[in-house]
């Protein structure tokens, strides 16, 4: 039998959904702290978990949230700082025995190591290598799927007749089982935001359950 591990997820947006309900799948036990109050209420309806509205950085926070019973802490917040003061704090003053994040700018991972974060997301590098390992020459690619085919990693290439062309992410009424994992415009690589504008030939990396790729390429491509 598994080892079930009490695990907090902090920040995230709604990569959060994905990674909770793929972790309680497996027997964990998941709590969740997000600053976006709205968001709060709404993965505590989806999930059925206990999620705390506030700053992930606030050690007040972080004990509310049951950070001493704490298995394993995943600081997913979009400022590579924030992630990395979290870990420390979440080791040094919590004794949290392993803690995981989240990395935007490559230049500093040998950072996080060298202060002991134990395992590192690197989103620029994932992407780069899916762009090496998978050159697309139609509108839709299926990149790779994880977790036996139940998580899916799609590329769509923005049209110039896309309806989302011109809006921000954050006006683009996207489900909450579908996240933008990375923007690829013109060769470069761009970790998506609320204020992210999507434009005409933008590679879109779609990461959402197999049945939801059709909704996610109708909203950012239009019919399909």
């Amino acid at each position: 039998m598994k080892y079930k591990m009490q695990i907090m997820l902090i920040g995230g947006g709604k990569l959060i959904y994905h990674l909770a309900k793929n972790l309680m799948s497996k027997g964990h036990f998941v709590n969740i702290i997000n600053k976006d109050r709205d968001y709060s209420l709404q993965l505590s309806r989806q999930l059925s978990v206990e999620v705390i509205c506030g700053e992930g950085s606030d050690p007040n926070v972080l004990e509310d949230a049951g950070a001493y019973q704490t298995d394993i802490l995943v600081s997913l917040t979009q400022k590579d700082q924030d992630n990395l003061f979290i870990c420390k704090m979440a080791k040094e003053y919590f004794g949290i025995k392993r803690t995981t994040a989240l990395v935007s700018n490559p230049a500093n991972e040998y950072l996080f190591k060298k202060l002991g974060v134990d395992a590192i997301f690197n989103t620029t590098q994932l992407l780069s290598s899916l762009i090496e390992q998978n050159v697309a020459v139609e509108n839709i690619s299926n990149l790779i799927t994880l977790e036996d085919g139940k998580l899916s990693i799609t590329q769509f290439i923005i049209q110039g007749d896309a309806p989302s062309i011109g809006k921000t992410l954050k006006d683009i009424d996207l489900p909450l089982s579908i996240v933008l994992g990375g923007i690829i415009r013109d060769g470069e690589i761009i970790i998506p935001r609320g204020g992210t504008v999507i434009k005409e030939g933008d590679k879109i990396l779609i990461i959402s359950l197999p049945e939801d790729q059709a909704t996610a390429i109708r909203v950012l491509g239009g019919e399909i």
